[in-house]
Order: structure tokens, then C-alpha cells, then sequence
């Protein structure tokens, strides 16, 4: 009996001490690669000063060890580290993340990744990598690599990547086509390609994917049409496609994108009306179609959406008028209409939409009245624009004690009267260009109290009389532009304004 027991303690102890020595082992080949790593980067701020054998590596700047004191993650971020990744980090046996973004790091990404079994999160961005792009491990499911110097095509084995949720690529200096077999990677939820060279039709077998919930093809070359098959992504909540030469018209499938957020098709050559299925989307809270060919009236249907935050439609084709349902969106701070052909006036419900910062309606046939009403929530409205149209009248002279009025355009009106006093309360304005109107009356002295002002344009108005100089010292400081051409102005511009 005691027999049996002595041998049972002495396989015991035997098993533990090869567990230890194979842990040192262990141990010692992390320092090893962990140093390798180390002498191959250069390290300015010296963040690495403590990598040395006289400390344990868990101790490390930028190190972090799991419950069984391997190295875990090694994250290096916005260190200006310089120099090539050594191939090393991908041969520690546990490491699960690397993060090495916003570094100057250079050269290619050593194939080694491929080999290794535990890496789940890579993040390499921002640096200045070069070469193609690698192929991964089974196990990772983030790679970020956006903002480098990555070139050629992407290569086919990146469907071979099937535990992918993310894939950013963006940024770098890819060519080609995308290729179909990304969409193998069943599991993937965001693909970023945009700012690259890319060319050719989206692949329709991307609408596979089920799981996409942001796509981001934006400032490449693609052509073709959007493919009817993305109404298939009902995951999907950003769908942006901005700056490329897409054709046709939106997909009435695009309706059926329950979960949308945010559609970006800024800066192609699409064309037609607006589908009707696409107000349905209930979730809708950026909206961008400008600079594109599409036709028609704005729809009233536009109500529906009731999350739009944004709404961008300038450059395009629209006709008729502002529709009253703008007015119904209570979430509503962004609006761009301009450079359409849009009639009628601004519809006074326009002002029950408080939330709006910015309006954009410059270069249309709008005429009528400016609404006064909107000077009065001029503490939120920061951008108003209105330039390029036929409104005549007076300009709004509700601007009160909170303005906080930046940028005012009224400019190729038939605006009469003289400028308002009130907004000599719009302290933050750097932005008045009131030319090309009817305006008559003095020069408006209270101007010289915009701290702000940089650009201020009268030209091509009635004003008259003799300019004086402002009794405050250095008025209009930070006056960079200057039109007073084409008025009935006498004598010498004032020493103050000269100067600045």
C-alpha cells in the first residue's frame, strides 16, 4: 500500500516538474520573441525602456498577460514607433490581440500572420505599410489596416478568412475589382474599402452576407449600377457608396433595409425619382443623394421619416417646391437643398422645426419673403443660406441676444431695406455676404463689433455716404475678405479696416 502511494507522489512530483520546466521554457521563449520584436522598431519616447530580462515581461509597457502569465495582447498605440514589424509577435503561443495603430511603422506584413492559431484582434492602421494584403489566420475576427500604403489587388483568399466580423481596408492604395469571394465570409458585419483605386460592379453575391451591418465602398471607381440583391441585407444599418461613378437608379429593394441608419450616395451618377419603398425606412437618420442626376418633386412622403437628422440633397434636378412636411421632423438639423430648381417660398412651418442648424437653399427659384420667424431660434441655427434666388423684402430682423448665427448668405436677392441692427447680436458670425441686392441706407457701424467677422460682402448695393473709422481698437481683426465695390460710398476706407 505505501508502496503504490510513494510511486503515485512520485509520478505526481514528476509531472509537476516537467509542467515547470516546460512553463520556463515557455516563458523564456515569449521573452525571446518579445525582444526580437523590440530590436526591430525604433522607439523615440522610449516606451519600451522597460523590456528587459530584469523585469517580468507581464510588467512590460503595453503588455498584457492572461491567468497563466502568457502574453495576451500587445497594444503600442500613437507611440511614433518606427522601423518593420519583426515576424516574431505572431509565434506567442496565446497572443489574441495586437494593436499597433497611428505608428510610423513601414515595410510589409510578415506572412507569418497567417500562421498563427490564437490571433483574434489585429489593428495595424495608420502607419506606413506597404505591400499586399495578407492573408489571415483562421482564428481573427478583427483586421483593421485602414490609412497605410497597402497596393495591388485584393486577393481571392481573403473569403478564406471565414471567422471575420471586421474588415477595414480602407485608405490604402488597393486596385482592381472587389472579389466576389469576400462574400464566403458569412460572418463578417463591417467591410471598408473605401479610398482606394477599386474598380469595376459591386459583386451581387455580397448580398450573402447577412450579417453586414456596414458597408463603406466610398471614393473608389466603381461603376455599374447598385445591386437589387443588397435589399437582401436586412441587417445592414450604413450603406455608404459616396464618390464613385455608380449609374441608374436606387434600387426599390432598399426598402426593405428595415434596420438603415444612414444611405450615402453623395457624388455619383445615378438618376431617376425617389423610389417610394425607400420612406419606409422608418430607422432613416442621414440621408446624402447630392451631386447626382435625380428628377422630380421632393415628395411630401418625406414625413415618414421622423429619425432624419440629415438631409442632403443639393446638386441634383428637383423641381416644385419645399414640401410643408419638413416641418414635421423633429429631429431635423441638417438641410441642403441647393442647386436644384425648387419654386414657391420657404414654407413658414419651417420654424417649428427648432432643432435645425444648418439651412442650405442657395441657387434655386425660391421667392416671397424670408420668414422673420427665423431669427428666432437663431441660438441653434448656425449656417443660413439663401443665396442665388428671388426673395425680396426686407432681411429678418429678429436676431436676438443668443444668436448664434456663424455664416449668412443672402447674397443675388431683391432684398431692399438696410441691414438690421439686430445682428450686431450674432457675436460668432465670420460670415456676411449680403451682395448683389437692393439694400440702401449708411454704412452699418455696428459691424465693427463682430469679434469674428472674416468675410463681408456689400457689393453691388445702394449704400451711401461717407465711411468713418471705428473709435475701438482693432475692429474687424480678423477681416480677411472685403467687397464694398458698387455701392455709393464716399471718401477714404477707414485706417482700421485697411490695416487688418
Amino acid at each position: 500500500m505505501l508502496n503504490k502511494r510513494a510511486k503515485a507522489h512520485s509520478v505526481f512530483f514528476m509531472f509537476m516538474f516537467l509542467l515547470l520546466i516546460n512553463f520556463n521554457l515557455s516563458q523564456g521563449n515569449e521573452v525571446e520573441l518579445l525582444l526580437s520584436f523590440k530590436s526591430s522598431i525604433n522607439d523615440p519616447s522610449g516606451f519600451l525602456s522597460n523590456w528587459n530580462s530584469s523585469t517580468s515581461f507581464c510588467l512590460w509597457h503595453g503588455i498584457t498577460c492572461n491567468n497563466f502569465s502568457s502574453v495576451k495582447a500587445i497594444e503600442l498605440i500613437d507611440k511614433n514607433i518606427t522601423g518593420t514589424i519583426s515576424s516574431s509577435i505572431f509565434h506567442l503561443p496565446e497572443i489574441e490581440t495586437i494593436n499597433l495603430t497611428t505608428n510610423q511603422l513601414s515595410g510589409e506584413i510578415p506572412y507569418d500572420l497567417v500562421s498563427s492559431a490564437s490571433l483574434r484582434y489585429l489593428d495595424l492602421s495608420r502607419n506606413k505599410l506597404t505591400g499586399p494584403t495578407p492573408n489571415c489566420s483562421i482564428s481573427l475576427e478583427i483586421l483593421h489596416l485602414w490609412d497605410n500604403l497597402l497596393s495591388g489587388k485584393i486577393p481571392p483568399e481573403i473569403g478564406l478568412c471565414s471567422n471575420l466580423k471586421e474588415l477595414d481596408l480602407g485608405s490604402n492604395y488597393l486596385v482592381g475589382r472587389i472579389p466576389s469571394s469576400i462574400s464566403n465570409i458569412t460572418s463578417l458585419q463591417i467591410l471598408t474599402l473605401a479610398g482606394n483605386d477599386l474598380i469595376g460592379q459591386i459583386p451581387r453575391e455580397l448580398s450573402q452576407m447577412k450579417s453586414l451591418k456596414w458597408i463603406y465602398f466610398g471614393y473608389n471607381n466603381l461603376a455599374g449600377e447598385i445591386p437589387q440583391e443588397f435589399g437582401h441585407l436586412v441587417s445592414l444599418n450604413h450603406l455608404d457608396l459616396v464618390y464613385n461613378n455608380l449609374s441608374g437608379q436606387i434600387p426599390s429593394s432598399l426598402g426593405n433595409l428595415s434596420n438603415l441608419q444612414y444611405l450615402f450616395l453623395f457624388q455619383n451618377n445615378l438618376t431617376g425619382f425617389l423610389p417610394r419603398s425607400i420612406f419606409g425606412l422608418k430607422k432613416l437618420i442621414g440621408l446624402d443623394l447630392s451631386k447626382n442626376y435625380f428628377f422630380g418633386d421632393i415628395p411630401e412622403l418625406i414625413i415618414e421619416w421622423q429619425s432624419l437628422e440629415f438631409l442632403n440633397l443639393w446638386d441634383n434636378d428637383f423641381t416644385g417646391e419645399i414640401p410643408n412636411t419638413l416641418a414635421s421632423l423633429p429631429r431635423l438639423q441638417i438641410l441642403s437643398l441647393s442647386k436644384n430648381s425648387l419654386t414657391g417660398e420657404i414654407p413658414p412651418l419651417i420654424c417649428n422645426v427648432s432643432s435645425i442648424e444648418v439651412l442650405h437653399l442657395y441657387d434655386n427659384n425660391l421667392s416671397g419673403l424670408v420668414p422673420q420667424c427665423l431669427g428666432n431660434f437663431s441660438k441653434n441655427l448656425s449656417v443660413l443660406d439663401l443665396g442665388m434666388n428671388n426673395f425680396h423684402g426686407t432681411i429678418i430682423e429678429t436676431f436676438d441676444e443668443n444668436c448664434g448665427l456663424r455664416n449668412l448668405n443672402l447674397n443675388s436677392n431683391k432684398l431692399e431695406g438696410s441691414l438690421p441692427g439686430s445682428l450686431a447680436n450674432c457675436k460668432n458670425l465670420d460670415l456676411l455676404d449680403i451682395g448683389n441686392n437692393k439694400l440702401n441706407g449708411t454704412f452699418p457701424y455696428w459691424l465693427y463689433t463682430l469679434p469674428e467677422l472674416q468675410v463681408l460682402d456689400l457689393r453691388s448695393n445702394k449704400l451711401h455716404g461717407i465711411l468713418q473709422s471705428s473709435k475701438a481698437n482693432h475692429p474687424l481683426s480678423k477681416l480677411r475678405i472685403l467687397d464694398l465695390s458698387n455701392n455709393e460710398f464716399t471718401g477714404p476706407l477707414p485706417k482700421g479696416i485697411i490695416e487688418t
